[in-house]
């Protein structure tokens, strides 16, 4: 079911602009609609590098995944100076 809804999300822009251009044979795509377009990939790529900046750890660190601790409570996972 998960396949599905990847696949259908995938799909759906793609099946937008195909209906779109069979309901307007020969117009060209308005300018705004490319502005906005391109503004939403730039926003989408600002975001993700963000996002990426923001979680990464610092180089001299060293990752501790998740584990469980003495008393039976998950001790999350965090990152540690090299030592």
């Amino acid at each position: 079911m998960a396949l599905l809804i990847e696949l259908l999300l995938f799909v759906t822009p793609f099946a937008g602009f195909l209906l779109w251009r069979r309901l307007n044979p020969g117009r060209p795509v308005p300018a705004r609609v490319v502005w906005l377009l391109a503004a939403g990939i730039l926003c989408g790529l600002g975001g993700a590098i963000w996002y990426g900046f923001s979680v990464s750890i610092a180089p001299d660190s060293v990752y501790v995944p998740a584990q469980l601790g003495p008393d039976g409570q998950v001790i999350p996972h965090r990152s540690e100076p090299r030592r």
